[in-house]
């Protein structure tokens, strides 16, 4: 038990390390090769003037009034997509950024957690004036691989209401919905360290086995845990434990189908990176692209590869919040469900007993089982 423990501990170090080189690829790609396009890009539209009318064209270059009406469209369109895109990229970035990591149960500061709340509230309000302007930025912002925050709404409301995602009824909806996920992680972040408590409190009362649960109670130890303490007040705070337990045990596993299913290569994550790498390879090849973007692109989506390959492997019994992962989640509510369960077999409460087992021993017991 303690080497897989162990190895697991390894395992998710690996994972949080290739998840962080991901970050730093994107980081790398926006900063080097979008911002230098962009910069290029602002050099050229800025030499077509606002008027046409004291405008003088170089020698042997004619341009017909459509021509010059086509320029000015240009430099409108461009100049609205650059202030558009500086004006609510880091919102954008920083909302999903912090989703991904909520999902992912990465440790998170509370107050970090309310910034980005207030973040949405100011993006919710903005959307009652600019709808169809955010939406082209978040799809400017996906065809440019700076921010994947569109599709990963979509996926959310694919996964989690069973319906596609039409922006225009749906994008509000989904950011309350964001507002609604950053704010119980909050309300997690407390109950994660309750958890934890409970782990250090109760642990010392089994020893590792080599059954097929993996651990052995110590009656004496467990009989002697309920001597020293009111024993009715600690069976009331154990039945609350145990609820919030398996809420979170829940919450946490629908976090790690709907990760599996955002990544996926058939039309998630990966997919949308396979897309552009080659799209991006093939303008390489025309000689229409350098090669250090491509190469900025590649290092993003063989970061990825790297990280998706990790979870993977994992799975879902590494994942989960780095001092409580899913699989110490479910033998948390294992053991506390054996300390209950020798609590009503003393005192006769067969009633309680059988409910105790049959709405969550019954049904840990075999999780644990599917894990091993």
């Amino acid at each position: 038990m303690k080497n897989r423990d162990t190895s697991g501990s390894s395992a998710r170090k690996e994972i949080i390390s290739l998840e962080n080189k991901y970050i730093k690829a994107k980081t790398d790609y926006y900063r080097f090769v979008i911002r230098a396009e962009d910069k290029t890009m602002f050099s050229k539209i800025i030499k077509i003037p606002d008027s046409w009318e004291n405008y003088k064209t170089g020698e042997g270059v004619y341009l017909t009034e459509s021509m010059k009406s086509r320029l000015s469209d240009i430099k409108r369109k461009m100049s609205w997509e650059l202030k558009l895109q500086s004006l609510y990229c880091i919102y954008v970035t920083s909302i999903e950024n912090c989703m991904i990591s909520v999902l992912q149960q990465r440790t998170m500061d509370k107050n970090d957690l309310g910034e980005t709340v207030d973040s949405i509230n100011s993006m919710i309000v903005e959307l009652e004036s600019e709808l169809m302007n955010i939406k082209h930025l978040l799809l400017t912002l996906a065809k440019r691989s700076i921010s994947d925050f569109y599709y990963l709404l979509s996926a959310y409301c694919k996964f989690f209401y069973k319906k596609n995602f039409h922006y225009e009824t749906d994008m509000k909806i989904m950011m309350i919905e964001v507002v609604k996920l950053l704010n119980q992680q909050i309300v997690l972040i407390k109950n994660i360290k309750n958890f934890k408590k409970l782990n250090d409190e109760i642990s010392p009362l089994f020893n590792s086995s080599t059954n097929e649960l993996g651990w052995r109670m110590d009656e004496i130890a467990v009989k002697n845990f309920f001597e020293k303490d009111n024993q009715a007040a600690k069976m009331f705070e154990f039945n609350r434990l145990l609820k919030d337990l398996f809420e979170y045990k829940n919450t946490v596993k629908n976090y790690y189908n709907f990760l599996k299913y955002y990544y996926n290569e058939n039309d998630g994550r990966l997919f949308r990176l396979n897309f552009v790498y080659e799209s991006l390879k093939q303008k390489h090849e025309e000689e229409k692209m350098g090669r250090d973007t491509l190469k900025a692109f590649e290092e993003i989506r063989s970061c990825f590869i790297q990280y998706k390959s990790s979870f993977d492997a994992v799975g879902i019994a590494g994942f989960g919040d780095e001092s409580i992962t899913y699989l110490e989640v479910v033998h948390l509510i294992y053991k506390l469900c054996k300390i209950m369960e020798f609590y009503y077999l003393r005192n006769m409460k067969y009633d309680l007993l059988q409910n105790l087992r049959n709405d969550y021993l019954f049904y840990v017991e075999k999780e644990i089982f599917s894990l091993a």
